[in-house]
């Protein structure tokens, strides 16, 4: 059970008298929801501290995922120039610590929303990119007791900036209903980085850390100097073992959302997702061989389509590969039999899955037999060879270089054989499949 803090208890109260004071009736101080809004947070850490932290109500989370795929919108809730307000003192946007996120609390079950049926303790929150170009690896959903413990540092963060916005009692361009101003000094246990901060270090934006909290740092740090656009990248993490309405799955990887960037003039742009489309697997094919003789090498590869994250291999002989990358795939058939071979592929739309029976046939490795000589020809044949099995035959004088003699395949009846009416002196051969 996620128990409530003096500190938070304190502020809710605090709140509560906030709002019937009748000089406030008609302020428009910052109007949180915390049933989905998303919130953009803005500070400097360290030897980069100033006097102000900024918080910036971006909305609804449901407007972001409501987005067609690929569109781009302009953050329009603060501008450049409220960002200068709140960092000129150190330096402008350089060694800008940002990041956005979102949760929703006060419903005891699911939220219901036009876009999907949110377990609770669904989260969205960023993870900072090194690269404005590439999209993050996605981070794996987290349990129930994680995402709990998140979402009441991200309330906080919410009730933190309403409570400062009430008590500043002012409206203007850097306190109003969808941004405030924190001054660090006097509101030191209401600010972002109580929220955001470590517990152990709050120049580290984990909201919390430690063990049942969130594995992952939120922010992204602006360079300096800060010359191209910095990116975030957006994700929606429904607790392990809950569904995600958006992908289905009741675990592995975060969906993602879209990214924010941020630019060297203060400005921000977002921009959702391409659309993702359930994995399809149209065939499995090897790249080699279906049958011959054990041990038997044969590489796989695959058709499958849409956005995928993992191919699991099962090729059924105990040997089980998982992938993160479409890349072909090497398994060796040590002993006889037919062997099923199983391709999952795993995607944030969906899972397919094609199964394929009895799809390679290792045969147990025939010997050579029932020589002859007949006419100066040597005769090496056999029996109860696996019928249709490829063989070589392959002939050396000194068993380091081998040559291929002879290619065929076995009878119908399983028989196999070849005529030697080369001159050699002395030879060794060996049978070989393929």
């Amino acid at each position: 059970m996620i128990s409530i803090s003096f500190k938070q208890l304190s502020l809710k109260l605090a709140l509560l008298t906030m709002l019937v004071l009748p000089e406030l009736a008609n302020a428009q101080f910052f109007n949180y929801n915390p049933v989905g809004d998303v919130l953009a947070g803005f500070r400097k850490t360290g030897v980069y501290a100033g006097k102000y932290e900024l918080v910036v109500d971006l909305g609804n989370v449901t407007n972001f995922l409501a987005l067609p795929s690929g569109a781009t919108i302009n953050i329009t809730n603060f501008s450049p120039s409220q960002l200068t307000n709140a960092f000129t003192d150190t330096g402008g946007f350089q060694n800008l610590q940002w990041s956005v996120f979102s949760t929703f609390s006060g419903i005891s079950g699911s939220w219901v929303t036009p876009v999907g049926s949110f377990p609770k303790a669904t989260l969205w929150y960023t993870l900072p990119s090194t690269n404005g170009n590439i999209q993050t690896p996605s981070p794996v959903r987290n349990s129930y007791g994680q995402s709990a413990n998140t979402r009441e540092q991200i309330t906080g963060i919410g009730d933190g900036a309403s409570y400062i916005s009430g008590t500043l009692n002012v409206t203007n361009d850097n306190n109003n209903s969808v941004l405030v101003r924190e001054p660090v000094a006097t509101f030191p246990l209401n600010i972002l980085s109580t929220y955001i901060g470590d517990v152990d270090d709050t120049t580290v934006g984990n909201f919390g850390g430690g063990n049942e909290r969130l594995p992952y740092v939120v922010e992204n740090t602006t360079p300096n100097p800060f010359a191209t656009a910095q990116r975030d990248d957006f994700y929606q993490l429904a607790p392990v073992d809950y569904t995600d309405p958006t992908t289905g799955q009741t675990n592995g990887n975060a969906y993602y959302v879209g990214y924010f960037l941020l630019y060297p003039n203060g400005s921000e742009t977002f921009t959702r997702a391409a659309a993702v489309t359930a994995p399809v697997i149209s065939s499995v094919a090897s790249t080699t061989v279906t049958n011959g003789f054990a041990p038997l090498q044969v590489v796989f590869t695959n058709s499958a389509t849409g956005t995928i994250t993992s191919w699991v291999w099962n090729f059924g002989n105990g040997v089980v590969i998982t992938n993160t990358t479409d890349a072909d795939v090497t398994n060796t058939y040590a002993a006889g039999g037919d062997y099923t071979v199983t391709l999952t592929v795993n995607g944030p739309a969906g899972s397919s899955t094609n199964i394929l029976a009895n799809y390679i046939v290792a045969s147990p490795t025939p010997a050579l037999g029932n020589l002859a000589l007949s006419g100066g020809n040597l005769i090496i044949g056999g029996t109860n060879g696996p019928v249709g099995v490829e063989y070589r035959i392959l002939e050396s004088t000194n068993l380091l270089t081998w040559t291929p003699v002879f290619t065929n395949t076995i009878r119908s009846n399983g028989g196999y054989g070849f005529t030697n009416s080369t001159a050699q002196a002395s030879a060794f051969f060996r049978l070989v499949s393929p």
